[in-house]
């Protein structure tokens, strides 16, 4: 059987994670696809079909009957945005079983609807304010007093300030203002010397990281240092709630332990997992496509 794996030929996502999917494929006796987003047709006839040409090469049509989503690439304006999001979800309409499913993604990668739905699924988040009124936002690090204003679709920590004057922030709000990017504001809270990553494939946690850090920001990519942790059952519990609440199969759950309690802060659909490999000898590659596999078979 074909097994696709969604990614962009444009740029290579996490190559290795993509290798480990692919390795995994292989050994469970399947063929690993690259769908590859920005190079498919979405053929709409008397149905829904979707081919392949790279480049100037023949197009061929893809029958994959399962298929992992990777990534959808970079976004250059909403127009291409919206199409490669549709266009993915058209591969799911024409019969691939996709996980994650790109609906789910979609809300999962935005930080203002991931957060909303947490929230409505009762996992505590930290109070939020999103508005593209920038007094809006400056009454917010006003009222949180510290606080930390994220990018609703940004990843690895880039971007992201912490804040604890209102009128220095107000300089940041004018930029973004001049970039047309909206304020999210979120209420800044002290982690216990870094946070977790709980991973979760279908109804449970495979593994858990602790990334520790001596700076607040807890991003492998910002410096902090993975290392293998204890899967609590109160741990577990919260990351599977998380990803449920979002409607995913598998993702990264961010959790920090508090003072005031343990708070989630992102449920990564498409996380990299090589730092989580690294500190916990757990390769989720084998447990996604034994996941997929399963749902493909009902």
């Amino acid at each position: 059987m074909n097994i696709g794996i969604i990614r962009p030929y444009e740029v290579e996502f996490n190559p290795g994670d993509v290798a480990d999917l692919e390795a995994a494929i292989t050994e469970r006796g399947h063929r690993p696809i690259r769908i590859y987003i920005d190079m498919i047709e979405v053929r709409l006839r008397n149905g829904i079909e979707i081919w392949q040409s790279i480049g100037r090469g023949e197009p061929e049509r893809l029958e994959v009957p399962a298929a992992v989503l990777r990534h959808l690439g970079i976004f250059r304006d909403f127009e291409q945005f919206s199409y490669r999001v549709f266009a993915a979800r058209s591969i799911e309409l024409a019969g691939t079983k996709v996980i994650n499913p790109v609906l789910s993604w979609l809300v999962a990668s935005d930080k203002l609807a991931s957060t909303a739905a947490l929230l409505r699924a009762n996992v505590p988040v930290p109070d939020t304010i999103v508005s593209e009124n920038m007094f809006s936002a400056y009454r917010a690090v006003r009222e949180f007093r510290e606080a930390v204003v994220k990018p609703l679709r940004g990843s690895m920590g880039y971007g992201v300030f912490r804040l604890n004057d209102p009128d220095i922030a107000m300089h940041v709000f004018s930029m973004m203002t001049n970039l047309n990017k909206p304020f999210y504001v979120q209420r800044y809270v002290e982690k216990r010397g870094g946070d977790y990553r709980v991973v979760v494939v279908g109804d449970r946690a495979i593994g858990a990281e602790f990334r520790r850090s001596e700076n607040w920001k807890t991003n492998i990519a910002q410096g902090a240092r993975p290392e293998p942790a204890k899967l609590t059952p109160e741990l577990e519990e919260l990351a599977v709630k998380s990803v449920k609440a979002l409607g995913l199969e598998y993702g990264g759950v961010d959790i920090a332990e508090t003072d005031e309690g343990y708070f989630v802060f992102e449920v990564n659909p498409s996380m990299s997992w090589q730092g989580f490999k690294t500190a916990t000898g757990i390769n989720p590659a084998p447990f996604i496509v034994d996941r997929l596999l399963e749902l493909a078979k009902r």
